[in-house]
């Protein structure tokens, strides 16, 4: 499969609603079914519901971001800088309340949770919210995920029902794939060989912006760069050979993530060697991603393609991959230990060999990964474990 010729911009001045893309068009942010999403927030809620019955608790009081988002199936927080102005839920287990400063009441409900079945609990910007909570908490045995006095926290039994994407998120989820995938691509194609990295990291932001989501992190590194750090950010070095983009952005409070690789004419032997190495690891960490199966367990699988090489011992410079959905990145070992994957659950995998990286999103299934963030206008190795097949991006050639 080869990029085709087409530009990213090839529309972009017909309007914002379409755009060039893999199959001809690429369609605006889906407006999510009303129906659909207060389904999920309905179950959601019975799932909270029967945390506190086994808790012997009466209600519950969520204020991390991520339990926000996860319980009103996506509600965008935009424009809000203090956490203390950030809003939150209360439930019952049986109703559901928005707990939010008047300055922005009418701004939520009217974008982002009409008709989803909230009530309100409102604190004036003058009064702040520290008020509200006390009153909210008061002589009610309750639970909760920012630490209260005599307030049990409710974190460690939301996690696992964070970590599973139910089949509304898994929707949303594949859409912002999509998102993420077109910005890292459509910038890879057409910047410019010279554009510096904060230059390229600039256009990626531009893109995904314009579509609705929001950057987390973006990191460009020129040429050898990432053989020196694995975690590079960007900087105002110009790209000359060669360069490797990668992008985490969120909408709705869910995190996806991907990397592609250029080189303007052939690439050097040894950038062709380590992403050959990369592709083969990305591939086996891909059918690591099974239930039960563990960041660690796909490391090991992988740790014989890099013996003998020039990067025999690049695995202990990075981790393999980690958890994200809910959160960018979140650590999948505790107490020393890596925790199984469970189905449907997102996962990042990022292996890395000197300067190069294949870093892509997928879904935790039962015989091998379900691609997010697959690619689209770009070429890919196709590769063959156990009868499951996978597409992994390969290194893009431009005219040098």
């Amino acid at each position: 499969m080869n990029p085709s010729p087409a530009g990213e911009d090839s529309q972009a001045d017909a309007g914002p609603v379409y755009e060039a893309g893999t199959n001809g068009v690429y369609p605006a942010p889906p407006v999510p079914d009303i129906t659909a999403r207060r389904a999920d927030i309905d179950a959601k809620q019975t799932m909270v519901g029967r945390l506190l019955q086994a808790a012997g608790q009466e209600a519950a009081l969520l204020l991390m971001p991520a339990h926000v988002t996860w319980f009103t199936g996506g509600m965008n927080v935009r424009g809000l800088v203090a956490d203390s102005e950030r809003p939150g839920v209360y439930t019952t287990g049986q109703q559901r309340w928005l707990l939010c400063s008047n300055v922005d009441t009418y701004r939520l409900f009217d974008e982002e949770l009409d008709r989803l079945g909230f009530q309100l609990k409102e604190w004036t910007w003058d009064g702040g919210r520290a008020d509200l909570l006390m009153n909210v908490t008061a002589g009610r045995r309750m639970m909760g995920d920012r630490p209260f006095p005599n307030m049990p926290l409710i974190n460690d039994r939301l996690r696992p029902l964070l970590r599973v994407l139910s089949a509304f998120e898994q929707a949303e989820y594949r859409h912002l794939g999509r998102v993420v995938v077109h910005a890292v691509e459509a910038t890879a194609r057409n910047f410019a060989r010279g554009d510096t990295e904060a230059e390229v990291a600039g256009q990626v932001g531009h893109r995904l912006l314009r579509r609705g989501a929001e950057p987390a992190a973006v990191s460009v590194t020129a040429d050898a760069r990432g053989s020196r750090f694995r975690r590079a950010g960007f900087t105002e070095v110009a790209v000359d050979k060669a360069c490797v983009i990668q992008a985490t952005a969120q909408r709705g409070g869910l995190y996806a993530t991907c990397s592609r690789a250029v080189s303007f004419g052939p690439p050097e032997p040894a950038f062709r060697q380590a992403y050959d190495l990369a592709v083969k690891l990305a591939a086996v960490y891909r059918a690591a991603s099974v239930p039960d199966g563990s960041t660690a367990l796909a490391g090991q699988a992988g740790a014989g393609f890099l013996a003998n090489t020039d990067w025999e011992f690049d695995g202990r410079l990075s981790q393999p991959g980690y958890g994200t959905g809910r959160f960018p990145a979140e650590e999948l070992r505790r107490g020393g230990q890596d925790e199984p994957f469970m189905p449907d659950q997102p996962v990042v995998w990022q292996p890395r060999v000197g300067p190069v990286a294949v870093t892509d999103t997928v879904l935790v299934g039962m015989d091998g990964a379900d691609p997010i963030t697959p690619p689209e206008d770009w070429p890919f190795k196709r590769a063959v474990i156990r009868g499951r097949t996978y597409d992994i991006p390969d290194l893009l050639v431009r005219d040098g």
